[in-house]
């Protein structure tokens, strides 16, 4: 943070500290001043501030308006454990160690040279098509964008090196085959806060809106790629020792049937989720069914097993604490009711502007208007127009693109986010204006497509 912004943060929490001091003093209900810590915990976060900080501070603003006496703070603390946000906390966790454990049992690695040799590196379309696939297939598996490209990258960067790739495009291809991935992928955070938000199935969320998207994304980005190479080629190169075949992957009976084992009940659990149009508490069980069936699989030791866990999740601890900490804000925020106040007061305006226009609207809101994490996002904007949404009529299929929207475009921009950011320090890219650029291009057409499929839906 520079020098302003921790000084604009400052006030601005000061600012909120007194609103909300004069509001329980004065009013005898919070009213619209109960969304003042979503206005603190957004701005905060524009400022840059850390996101478990910009969260704690909300919930002391929370805590005031609301009216919570210390000793009750504890009893609010463990009810927002069982919150809806504070699992997704609990999945992105068994995520990055379901990740580390195919990693170790070499699964992650041989799925990766597997596709890259049966579709070749004798050019760079073919590299391009093999780096795409690899890092969309990872991603739709493991739910992770930046844990899947960090499985990939180390195999990948020699063989875009060989076929000269630069690192600008090379960070493009894995950004925008990543966000597709992601975007389909029944285990990532995000998707799961759209569709259980929405009340769809994964699969009803997949046909109507992540399909589509997720193919538009890797389609334009396929192209924004070689629109990048074009222009950086001559301006970035990876050394030359980098370039380098691809080594064959540790074949051995052990990683084969793992990798079967690991594929064969990954499409069973998939296809179990879409017949019985099972809900968000159904991925844990699902993640910790693989993390089982590699290590029987791969004959390796429940212990091994565990330190791999332990290895993965621990690297995202703080982001469980931070969507703790967010399941505890928006209990404070539910306590206080403002959004019935927002349906009493202006449900008429809302609704004046009719089911097409009130879609569009809310998707912009969260595009631009909400920071923080993506799964939040879905969340938060739920709460807050779902029941206006439901009495203007608009449909599951136009609410879960509204979601989607609101959760997954700031991803490409029109700012750089921190996923933006990690795939380029993976493919060792310095070059933010080329990732920005590229990403403002593929946006145009996934921005469109949200504006089409609305005007289908409703």
């Amino acid at each position: 943070m520079s020098r302003g912004q921790r000084a604009a943060a400052s006030a601005l929490f000061v600012v909120a500290l007194l609103v909300s001091i004069s509001v329980t003093l004065w009013a005898p209900e919070p009213g619209l001043w109960g969304l003042v810590p979503v206005v603190v915990y957004a701005f905060l976060a524009l400022c840059g501030v850390d996101m478990v900080l910009a969260t704690l501070a909300a919930i002391v603003c929370g805590v005031i308006l609301a009216r919570v006496p210390l000793l009750q703070m504890g009893e609010v603390l463990l009810t927002s454990l069982g919150d809806f946000i504070a699992l997704l906390g609990v999945i992105i966790m068994l995520g990055a160690g379901l990740g580390e454990v195919i990693r170790r049992a070499g699964v992650a690695d041989y799925l990766v040279v597997g596709i890259v040799r049966r579709i070749g590196v004798h050019t760079r379309v073919q590299v391009r098509i093999s780096v795409m696939l690899a890092c969309g297939v990872l991603a739709f598996a493991l739910g992770t964008l930046a844990g899947s490209v960090a499985i990939v990258a180390p195999i990948i960067i020699p063989i875009a090196a060989l076929v000269g790739y630069t690192p600008p495009a090379t960070a493009a291809m894995f950004f925008f085959s990543g966000l597709a991935g992601l975007i389909l992928s029944p285990f990532a955070p995000a998707t799961i806060a759209v569709f259980s938000s929405a009340k769809v199935s994964w699969a009803e969320y997949v046909i109507t809106a992540g399909g589509p998207v997720a193919v538009v994304i890797w389609i334009a980005g396929f192209f924004v790629v070689a629109w990048n190479q074009r222009r950086t080629e001559g301006r970035f190169a990876y050394p030359p020792e980098r370039a380098a075949h691809p080594e064959d992957a540790k074949a051995t009976p052990a990683v084969k049937r793992a990798t079967a084992a690991f594929l064969v009940t990954f499409a069973v659990l998939v296809a179990f989720a879409a017949a019985t149009k099972a809900g968000a508490t159904f991925v844990p069980i699902a993640m910790v069914a693989l993390m089982a069936v590699v290590g029987l699989a791969s004959w390796t030791g429940p212990g091994k097993i565990m330190d791999a866990l332990y290895a993965g999740a621990s690297r995202l601890l703080g982001i469980f604490f931070l969507f703790w900490m967010l399941a505890v804000l928006f209990t404070l925020i539910d306590m206080m009711k403002p959004y019935d106040t927002i349906v009493a007061q202006y449900g008429d305006s809302l609704s004046s502007l009719g089911p097409y226009l009130f879609a569009v609207a809310v998707a912009l809101v969260g595009w631009v208007g909400v920071a923080g994490a993506a799964a939040a996002q879905a969340v938060l904007l739920s709460k807050v127009f779902g029941p206006v949404a439901t009495a203007l009529g608009i449909s599951p299929e136009a609410w879960t693109t509204v979601l989607l929207a609101s959760a997954q475009t700031d991803g490409l921009g029109p700012f750089p986010n921190p996923d933006m950011i990690g795939q380029m320090g993976l493919a060792e890219s310095s070059s933010l204006k080329w990732q920005l650029l590229s990403s403002w291009l593929v946006m145009i057409p996934v921005v469109g497509l949200y504006l089409l499929l609305l005007a289908i839906y409703t």
